[in-house]
């Protein structure tokens, strides 16, 4: 590791002295932000006397401005700075020791009174310090940091970028405010298996490990479905869980390998309900949090007090296309797939995945104001019900904002014989080559057939919905420590 070599000495003459540069705990009564509260309800910036006496705070050096035998120094703590002043007058030999063993990214606390400068600044006349960590590498310009850098330390990136660590703050208040919102109706939060002896509920390549006590290989979880479906058939009739999924696959502006996902199952719904549950749910959170029902994302304006626009993906993609979907042979759905250097999943030249394919290049990115894309062809899900109207549909929808697929939902499938068959022929496009087909889960197919209520399901994708609350277009700015090479988290700066 490369460390400062001055802060090493400095450790190092501190510890022969006999001061502890990590001291175990450091007593103090208020915070930063607490302080700047207490000054906007007592104190007078046009008068430049103390107004709180004896007060203690923490901070982490961010700027030493020396004069003579009295000097500024900012420190910062959870976002929120304060303006030290330091004068021989009250700090005596203690001044020069500071000036000497204190530097930038140090963490100290302060004791002493709080008062207004000429200048209107809150400040603390310091009369007593102490340091609590010395730090070893001198912090960086962070303006001149590389996104590689920022993601692969991200510590440092929450500490000197505002923007990321407000990003991760409206992240967790969003997780809450969604939290309270389930609460409030009726849903319990529970918790289903990590690691999985079959993986499902999704469409996608699996992380494998191997139980060493069993000596069976097993899978990190690529959703929250199948176990929560078995809490549906356990009587648990509205449950929810907000947790780390994980998807061997590719990564780029909107994916991660691991991501948050929100899934919820209320038993005796439809995806009719769920559409409801699912508009109230964003617009009522996006409401408590951001104190607007207009969000600004990528230069644009997006509305959320409006009801949400609702459209088949057969009429969306037929407006694209100019011409009713269903005119269109196969040959020419395949034809179309060519000329847009497009192929269906698992290269399985079928109508449904073929549709499918199309409306993901030709529709998806231009639907910019909310829009629930409802009843897709049968062959895209073997998880949802057929349409009861419908032949060849599935009651699902997606819920697409800026371009994005923010939710799926579905009426569920209960029907334990369907589902075994649909299994099975996911098995068949597993052996033609669909690594993301859907692998066969007895026990799911047992637990259906000791009879699972009608249920609407809808899983959100966290990470999405907190790119959109903060104006990110990059999943990496709203992901704590997301997905990067080893290479860059181990390497030297």
């Amino acid at each position: 590791m490369k460390w400062d070599e001055r802060r090493v000495e400095i450790i190092n003459e501190l510890k022969e002295k006999g001061i502890r540069p990590y001291p175990h705990k450091f007593e103090f009564t208020n915070t930063i932000q607490e302080l700047r509260s207490i000054a906007k309800e007592k104190g007078n910036p046009s008068s430049h006397d103390p107004f709180l006496y004896g007060i203690s705070t923490v901070g982490r050096v961010a700027n030493i401005r020396r004069h003579g035998k009295a000097g500024f120094v900012d420190i910062f703590d959870e976002g929120e700075k304060l303006q030290l002043y330091l004068r021989v007058n009250e700090l005596g030999d203690r001044y020069e020791w500071f000036m000497k063993y204190i530097g930038r990214g140090d963490i100290i606390g302060v004791k002493g009174d709080l008062f207004y400068t000429m200048k209107g600044e809150l400040s603390l006349l310091v009369k007593e310090f102490s340091l609590l960590s010395k730090a070893l590498i001198e912090p960086p310009d962070w303006t001149t940091l590389t996104s590689e850098f920022r993601y692969a330390h991200r510590y440092v990136d929450f500490l000197y970028n505002d923007k990321a660590r407000n990003a991760m703050m409206v992240r967790f208040t969003l997780e809450r405010e969604i939290r309270e919102f389930l609460y409030s109706r009726g849903f319990i939060e529970v918790e289903t298996p990590v690691v999985q002896p079959v993986y499902g509920g999704a469409l996608a390549k699996p992380f494998k490990t191997h139980v060493n006590y069993l000596d069976e290989d097993w899978y990190l979880r690529i959703a929250l479905e199948l176990y929560l479906k078995r809490f549906i058939v356990g009587g648990f009739n509205k449950v929810f869980e907000i947790g780390k999924v994980f998807r061997n696959e590719d990564i780029d502006v909107t994916h991660n390998p691991e991501f948050s996902l929100l899934e919820l199952y209320w038993a005796y719904a439809d995806y009719n309900d769920i559409m409801e549950l699912t508009e109230s749910l964003i617009r009522e959170t996006f409401k408590k949090i951001l104190s607007t029902d207009t969000i600004k994302y990528n230069g644009k304006e997006i509305h959320l007090e409006n009801k949400f626009k609702k459209i088949s993906m057969h009429d969306s993609l037929s407006e694209a296309l100019g011409k009713d979907v269903d005119s269109i042979s196969d040959d020419e759905l395949k034809e179309l797939l060519r000329q847009n250097q497009l192929k269906p999943r698992g290269c399985q030249y079928v109508r449904g995945l073929m549709i499918e394919k199309l409306f993901d290049k030709l529709v998806s990115n231009n639907l910019q104001e909310p829009t629930f894309i409802t009843d897709h062809p049968i062959e895209t899900t073997p998880l949802c019900k057929p349409h009861r109207s419908k032949p060849g549909m599935v009651e699902r929808f997606e819920l697409y904002i800026a371009g994005m697929e923010i939710a799926n939902a579905y009426t569920e499938l209960n029907d334990p014989i369907l589902q075994d068959k649909l299994f099975k022929e996911e098995q068949e496009m597993f052996k033609r080559g669909d690594q993301e087909a859907h692998p066969y889960d007895k026990d799911f197919i047992r637990a259906l057939s000791y009879g699972m209520p009608p249920t609407g399901g809808l899983g959100i994708g966290i990470d999405r919905l907190a790119m959109l609350a903060t104006d990110n277009i990059s999943i990496k700015e709203v992901i704590p420590f997301p997905m990067i090479s080893s290479k860059l988290i181990q390497g030297d700066d």
